[in-house]
């Protein structure tokens, strides 16, 4: 900035001036020094503060002068009143700015006077001239379009040019009493017309700041539903926020045999549908109207009192609603959780006991009582042989009211009836499965032939008693290796692998009759669920020179298990069949 004193050091040597001249008592002289230093002094200064802000908003068809927006400490005493006058202490003048010289957005005139004549944005250059001296600041002018917006009935909002121009300095009005500006820049609607916004300054020109539209109430969710005998209730109003001192809303229906008025809403009386009609007065004292239809419903559940296992999921369903209807499941567990929905229609067992959950649909509120039950099997499957029976008992019910089917996936190797009275028909593997209460329980079913489930029952029995291992002794009261075991039993039946009495073949040996016999079901392992109650498995751990290198045999007794003579237990045990890469050969000896 270029200035007439440049600092304080240029100061300091006129009063040093001045000094010297007192002493030679030029007063007079002293005094006009003086007096022009301060002032130009003080007029240099002023140039720092010449605008205080750079821009301001201004809304279309409004005006401002940008004379209001220097700085009244830089105009100081010496105004005089005409900022363009030659013999003015200073002038100022005003011009669009170099870049944009005729913005389409508002007009300037020479004192100032800026026209807003569309939304947009100019830069006016702003000059202070003092003799040879000048100063420009750049001043933004925006000019604003009238500010669109919606408002429902009972709504309030503030007003954008609130920001703008300053309540307490201009006056606000609106077209219509639709809209009620408040002192604050705020309106509110109070009617049903739209409104528009101005505002006014001291020369009383208005301008528009707003064009306020008044959303028209509807009934937001469109066709209503509601239960029959169900408590009177008010539909749903969009876009209307009533006060107390409203009048209340009026309703009306056209088939009282479905629903009337009551209490200041609509009770629904029976199935059916009617047409309902909700006459809203705002303040403005001019009614509208707004019609929907009201379909009333008869909702209920297929059943109220469910018994269900622990764990399981059950559809629930609902009959008697409308694609309108509302439907509300409560998703919350109670306090002991016993029952709740996981989501609409799903409902979820999730422990034992009683419980109640709810349904609301069209306003009718729905009870559900739910007893959670934990049926299941007291053991691992059932093994038994071609004609006998057999039955399946299921634990954890309620006597009373729990239900439990049962299926064979093999009605020609077992059949089971709805009381689970199975019917071994013939040998072969089957499984039932329960449901119980909704919990699936799947049951393996073994049916052999009666040789072959004596001859597994014997191999068990004698796993329980007190036993050796011996080669050597193996023929001996309560001494076993694996192919006298295996002989020694079947014998008891008939079945004597090639060898009727004296000592018991070995285990390549038995293999070899079976083979002869056409007794071999697989060379190779398989799982359980293919073998039957007293079927060997053949085992083959080292070349020994013996039929396929067999050197162990041991017996399917069913259920996932094995007997065997064991030399590193040192006894016949019975314990989990192994499918392993040991086993060379399984067979059937007995049909």
């Amino acid at each position: 900035m270029t200035s007439l004193v440049k600092d304080k050091k240029d100061t300091e040597k006129i009063l040093k001036s001045l000094s010297r001249i007192i002493k030679q008592k030029k007063l007079l002289y002293l005094s006009a020094v003086l007096i022009a230093s301060c002032f130009l002094w003080q007029k240099a200064s002023a140039l720092d503060k010449l605008l205080y802000q750079d821009g301001t908003q201004v809304f279309e068809g409004g005006t401002i002068n940008l004379r209001s927006f220097i700085s009244e400490e830089f105009l100081g005493t010496n105004y005089s009143g005409d900022y363009n006058a030659k013999d003015a202490d200073y002038q100022i003048s005003y011009n669009w700015n170099s870049e944009n010289p005729e913005p389409a957005c508002a007009s300037l005139s020479s004192d100032g006077t800026v026209k807003a004549v569309a939304a947009g944005s100019a830069k006016a250059d702003i000059t202070f001239t003092y003799n040879n001296i000048k100063q420009t600041e750049v001043f933004t002018v925006e000019v604003l379009e009238p500010e669109q917006a919606g408002l429902a009935y009972g709504e309030s909002m503030p007003l954008m040019a609130a920001q703008v121009y300053d309540t307490g300095k201009y006056m606000y009005t609106s077209s219509n009493e639709s809209v009620l500006v408040n002192a604050d820049g705020t309106i509110t609607a109070q009617g049903f017309g739209s409104a528009k916004v101005y505002v006014a300054g001291d020369d009383g020109v208005k301008t528009e700041v707003a064009q306020i539209d008044i959303k028209t109430p509807s009934f937001g969710n469109g066709t209503q539903a509601r239960a029959a005998g169900t408590e009177a209730y008010a539909p749903v109003i969009s876009d209307y926020v009533p006060s107390e001192d409203d009048v209340p809303v009026k309703w009306e229906t056209s088939n009282e045999a479905a629903a009337v008025t009551s209490g200041g809403g609509i009770a629904a009386v029976a199935s059916g549908e009617t047409d309902i009609t909700a006459v809203i007065t705002p303040k403005t004292g001019d009614p509208v109207q707004i019609s929907t239809k009201l379909i009333v419903t008869d909702p209920v559940l297929t059943e109220t009192d469910i018994i269900i296992a622990e764990g399981v999921t059950k559809n629930i369903t609902l009959e008697g609603t409308d694609e309108t209807s509302v439907v509300e499941w409560n998703l919350k567990k109670s306090e002991n959780g016993t029952a709740y929905f996981k989501k609409a229609g799903k409902l979820y067992a999730n422990n034992t006991g009683e419980d109640v959950v709810t349904i609301n649909a069209d306003g009718r509120e729905i009870l559900c009582y739910v007893t959670v039950t934990d049926p299941y099997y007291d053991g691992d499957g059932i093994t038994s042989y071609k004609g006998s029976e057999e039955r399946i008992e299921i634990s954890g019910l309620d006597e009373d009211r729990s239900t439990v089917t049962f299926k064979s996936s093999k009605k020609g190797v077992a059949d089971v009836d709805e009381e689970g009275n199975i019917e071994a028909k013939k040998a072969g593997n089957t499984v039932v499965t329960v449901n119980a209460d909704g919990r699936k329980i799947e049951i393996p079913v073994e049916i052999s032939s009666v040789k072959g489930y004596k001859a597994s029952q014997k191999a068990i029995s004698i796993s329980n008693t007190k036993t050796h291992y011996s080669q050597a002794k193996r023929m001996r009261k309560g001494y076993y290796d694996c192919s006298s075991l295996i002989w020694r039993i079947y014998s008891k039946y008939n079945v004597f692998f090639g060898v009727e009495s004296g000592w018991a073949p070995t285990a390549a040996d038995i293999a070899k009759w079976c083979s002869n016999n056409d007794k071999v079901l697989y060379n190779k392992a398989v799982p359980s669920e293919k073998l039957l109650p007293g079927d060997l498995v053949f085992f083959s751990y080292t070349k020994n020179g013996r039929y396929k290198n067999i050197s162990h045999v041991e017996m399917y007794t069913g259920q996932d298990m094995d007997v065997s003579a064991s030399s590193s237990n040192n006894a016949v045990i019975h314990y989990e069949y192994s499918q392993n890469d040991s086993i060379v050969m399984i067979a059937r000896p007995v049909d």
